[in-house]
């Protein structure tokens, strides 16, 4: 992970001057330690103590700024009024989790801790204040609890993730394909991704200046790793270069992730590049492939949560029966998501005739189906999970059957209805609570089907 892809949550535990001191600092250590035992992939930015005075605030705000957080929780250690909170979102700007805690046993005492109702007046104050704020109760020995603290670290890594994204778009929307038209201020504006457009000649140029040793080294790995059918050695040589090339381009320019024209100029130079982008996928470098950038955004969000590389592919048929739909694209798919039948092969593009391909039946596994798409003036987001079942290699290219849980039918009539465009990313995992998450944090509608 780039450092700064990492994500960075500030700890303050804080307590009014006239509350009782132990319950705060034991609370104090013991989130601190649990938090940094959990994420060891966040940075815990932990107070030096506990917070009682304005002071003790603005301490451990000056330490928050210097380690550049993207979150603060305030922990209530026992009751607190509205400046620790309020002061913290004002400085930082960035957003306050208020987390209370139950309340210890009653002993017909005093009351000890008045934690909840510290975090309700304090989100109350936030909310006044326009301030962006969550709000959790509950101790972390509760799986609940685990969850919606575990929830709302992963949507913030991938918030965060986006918003450090540049992504190349090499080449614009093929002809016809308005769906694949873009808003580019839109798209920086919803998830902060940074783009730049490149044209196809720099790539044909890269291309042609690779040294003919190394593609013809790379062809003879290729070969050797995969069965080949009907293809010329001309597509071979072209497929190892232009490999090459896309991972100079990428490296050279700092791409994240690359949006890519790939028909029909690619083609037309005998230079399709399916069988490169599956490769490239193997690599975990994803390549949106006819130029669909809102694909890519796709494509990256869910390989943000899943940390797996996703399948860009088409809609083309249903089983009602069955309730399976058929994903399926030209031959773009990594191979690691290949089932491992015999099926799989480097083949002619079975479309355009021009290029290398690598076909098969993809894996078997719960799967989400995920599209952002631009409809109107804002983004919303499609939605659909099911499972992946045993795939039979009906037409060329690569294909996964999958039977959603709920009735496809449906599902495509709400598709045309809604005006989803037709590429989808496909991920083997269940990240549908991560995704509605994360459009929610975004305010971005969800289509869900």
């Amino acid at each position: 992970m780039k450092a700064e892809h990492k994500l960075s949550i500030g700890l303050v535990t804080t307590v009014s001057g006239r509350w009782p001191r132990d319950i705060p600092n034991e609370r104090h250590a013991r989130y601190s330690k649990w938090l940094t035992e959990t994420f060891a992939d966040v940075s815990v930015v932990a107070g030096d103590g506990i917070a009682v005075n304005q002071d003790d605030v603005d301490s451990a705000i000056e330490k928050f700024h210097r380690e550049r957080v993207d979150l603060v929780i305030v922990l209530i250690g026992a009751f607190t009024g509205d400046i620790a909170a309020t002061r913290i979102a004002e400085r930082l700007n960035v957003p306050v989790l208020l987390w209370a805690l139950p309340e210890p046993p009653f002993d017909g005492g005093r009351i000890i801790s008045n934690a909840l109702v510290a975090a309700t007046m304090n989100s109350a104050a936030l909310k006044r204040l326009g301030f962006a704020s969550h709000f959790i109760y509950g101790d972390v020995d509760d799986e609940r609890v685990k969850g919606e603290i575990t929830s709302l670290v992963r949507v913030y890594q991938a918030d965060k993730k986006l918003k450090n994204t540049f992504m190349g778009m090499i080449g614009y929307r093929p002809t016809g394909f308005y769906s694949s038209a873009l808003d580019e201020t839109l798209i920086r504006k919803t998830f902060g991704i940074s783009m730049e457009e490149m044209d196809l000649v720099h790539l044909f140029n890269t291309a042609e200046a690779i040294p003919d040793e190394d593609v013809k080294k790379d062809m003879q790995a290729f070969r050797e790793s995969i069965k080949t059918f009907d293809l010329p050695e001309e597509y071979l040589l072209n497929h190892s270069r232009l490999t090459l090339a896309m991972k100079k381009v990428i490296s050279d320019q700092g791409f994240d992730a690359v949006s890519l024209r790939c028909w029909p100029e690619l083609g037309q130079m005998k230079y399709t590049p399916c069988g490169v982008i599956s490769r490239l996928a193997d690599e975990g470098i994803i390549v949106g492939c006819e130029a669909d950038v809102s694909a890519t955004i796709s494509m990256l969000i869910e390989h943000n949560f899943s940390g797996t590389i996703p399948f860009m592919c088409d809609l083309v048929n249903i089983d009602e029966k069955r309730n399976t739909a058929l994903f399926w694209h030209c031959g773009q798919a990594a191979r690691k998501l290949h089932d491992g039948s015999e099926n799989t092969c480097a083949c002619d593009h079975s479309l355009a005739g021009q290029g290398v391909v690598i076909e098969g039946t993809l894996k078997q596994g719960k799967v989400t189906v995920c599209l952002v798409t631009q409809i109107g003036d804002k983004y919303k987001m499609f939605l659909a999970a099911g499972e992946a079942v045993p795939t039979k290699k009906v037409i060329k290219g690569s294909m996964v059957d999958v039977k959603m849980n709920n009735p496809v039918r449906d599902m495509i009539y709400r598709i045309a209805a809604e005006g989803i465009p037709h590429h989808y990313s496909i991920v083997w995992d269940d990240i549908s609570q991560d995704l509605k998450a994360f459009a929610n944090h975004l305010n971005i509608e969800i289509i869900e089907t």
